[in-house]
């Protein structure tokens, strides 16, 4: 009878085990299922976070078996369950802003390289979406809670030996649940192993792109054994003004209905105003790489290899000027920034989360083109539409706040929430004071046109998202409004025939991670690297890359 009691205890004992586990891994795989559902997650995240779940939770089974005290096992289950869906919540929160996986560059650089103030500026802006996956969050681990609540409640803890067969069993699961983080792909679903990863990665990314900063003087000496003639005039000055987070079909010079960009309507007859561009990536990092260097969507990495435009410039004896109202020090950015003979940061206060307003640049622009260099390129960043997009523009461009239009009724009729069309009204006056602030720039380009040549090129680094597509306001790399970009040429002084050829220029087809090559064009610049088919001033323009 004893021996038989012990077959019924150790049957008792491993089914309850194997029920729990059971339990526990579905509570948690259902979770997933919901983060699948609302769009948090894709079928193959699911699938690696469901399988890791059930090999986790029959691990933990394992343990139980080899009679480790219950309260333990059941907080450990708690514990794990709970960092897989922390995990999911992270990977669905920002998957669903945007369209990113948590260790794309982009998003370690907003979460790991934010300072306090971009952290509040990230809070107020999507506080909405912050406390939604809260309370998603906290209601999964609740229901987990309650289930390990429940097992506790109906059984005292475990006798300290179990026979040879539950040792069997319990050694195996908890040997299976090991060998799993043999694989590197399902290892990486478990938290515990994930996060410091992640910030190992993080650090790596970060010492790497240190190190890449001796690159700058490898550049400009690469750039003298290239091929690189000057065939411009004697005196040229190109301002290359790089735009931020600006969506042409919030423009009204691109047909949007509000009038938001009346001074750059009334020079309308002076511009170039190319109207089927899309910009490479949807963050300003990779974005700015791609233009400015022979890096693109087929070969990101050339930038790491082959001379930029700011390289071949210096080597064919422009003066360059990086004027940015955006943060210095800020990655790659930075070392492209260094490649000028001039850099002036104008905000400083913490970068793009600070009201640091874009016509602080215009004093130094002046001055700069006043400047006694024959040749000149000088580029100009503005801070533009980036989030915060009320601290973008002044009190006397606030003109659409509580608009009751075509736009804010079409917002309505289409569902977008208050939070959305508040969201546009604010990013629509940001757009009516970019127009401002880019015609001024325009005009102080005109007034230096008299000594030498000028031309001016503006183009944003990538669109963005408000409510056109979604229930969204910000970067995106899922909607076309996350690339669809305005593409501006001004000239005073040169390029004659462009005006006779306007209809067919503008119609143009274009994407920016080439635009190094109408760069290099309008410098007068010719390199083994410049391919005037890829140039969208050029008569010998070939179409869009494939």
């Amino acid at each position: 009878m004893k021996e038989s009691g012990l077959i019924d205890l150790s049957t008792s004992a491993t089914a309850a085990a194997l029920r729990q586990a059971a339990v526990r891994a579905a509570t948690t795989m259902l979770a997933l299922a919901l983060y699948w559902q609302l769009g948090m997650q894709d079928l193959h995240s699911l699938t690696k976070a469901s399988v890791f779940a059930l090999f986790a939770n029959a691990g933990l089974a394992g343990l139980q078996l080899l009679r480790c005290n219950r309260r333990w096992v059941a907080a450990g289950a708690l514990a794990l369950n709970s960092l897989v869906l922390l995990n999911a919540t992270v990977e669905g929160f920002l998957f669903w802003l945007y369209g990113l996986a948590p260790k794309h560059i982009v998003v370690a650089d907003a979460i790991l390289g934010s300072n306090a103030n971009e952290a509040r500026e990230f809070i107020a802006n999507y506080w909405v979406h912050l406390v939604l996956v809260s309370a998603l969050l906290v209601a999964v681990i609740g229901l987990q809670a309650w289930v390990e609540r429940k097992f506790n409640t109906s059984h005292a803890d475990a006798p300290t030996a179990g026979n040879r067969r539950e040792r069997l069993l319990g050694s195996g699961m908890v040997a299976l649940f090991a060998l799993l983080h043999l694989n590197a792909t399902m290892a990486e679903e478990n938290p515990l192993v994930y996060w410091p990863n992640y910030f190992a990665d993080y650090q790596h990314q970060r010492e790497f792109l240190a190190g890449v900063k001796s690159k700058v003087a490898n550049d400009l000496v690469k750039a003298r054994h290239y091929k690189t003639a000057y065939v411009g005039q004697p005196k040229q000055t190109l301002v290359l003004v790089l735009g931020e987070s600006v969506n042409r079909s919030n423009w009204s010079l691109y047909g949007y209905p509000r009038n938001t960009t009346p001074e750059l309507a009334a020079r309308r007859d002076d511009l170039l105003v190319f109207r089927n561009v899309r910009s490479s990536d949807a963050a300003t990092v990779q974005s700015l790489l791609k233009m400015l260097t022979p890096a693109t969507l087929k070969q990101p990495d050339a930038w790491l290899t082959e001379p930029n435009v700011l390289a071949l410039a210096r080597t064919a004896g422009y003066h360059i000027t990086w004027l940015s109202n955006q943060e210095q020090g800020d990655g790659p950015i930075q070392i492209l920034a260094e490649h000028a003979h001039e850099q002036i940061f104008v905000n400083h206060g913490h970068g793009r989360g600070a009201r640091s307003l874009d016509e602080r640049l215009l004093p130094h622009l002046k001055r700069v083109l006043e400047g006694p260099a024959p040749r000149k390129l000088v580029v100009v960043h503005m801070l533009g539409a980036h989030l915060r997009y009320d601290l973008r523009y002044p009190a006397a461009f606030d003109r659409f706040s509580g608009a009751e239009d075509a736009v804010s009724h079409t917002l309505y009729n289409a569902g977008r929430p208050y939070w959305i069309r508040k969201a546009r009204n604010q990013y629509d006056n940001a757009m009516l004071y970019t127009d401002h602030v880019l015609s001024a720039i325009l005009k102080t380009a005109e007034q230096s046109a008299s000594a030498s040549p000028v031309s001016l090129l503006y183009v944003s680094d990538h669109g963005q998202e408000v409510g056109h597509y979604r229930n969204f306001s910000g970067h995106s790399s899922t909607d076309p409004s996350g690339y669809q970009i305005p593409l501006l040429f001004w000239a005073k002084g040169q390029a004659p025939g462009l005006a006779d050829r306007r209809a067919a220029l503008e119609a143009r087809a274009y994407r920016t991670d080439y635009l190094d090559h109408t760069l290099l064009g309008l410098l007068g610049i010719r390199t083994s690297f410049y391919q005037p088919e890829n140039d969208i001033l050029s008569s010998q323009y070939a179409g869009p890359p494939g």
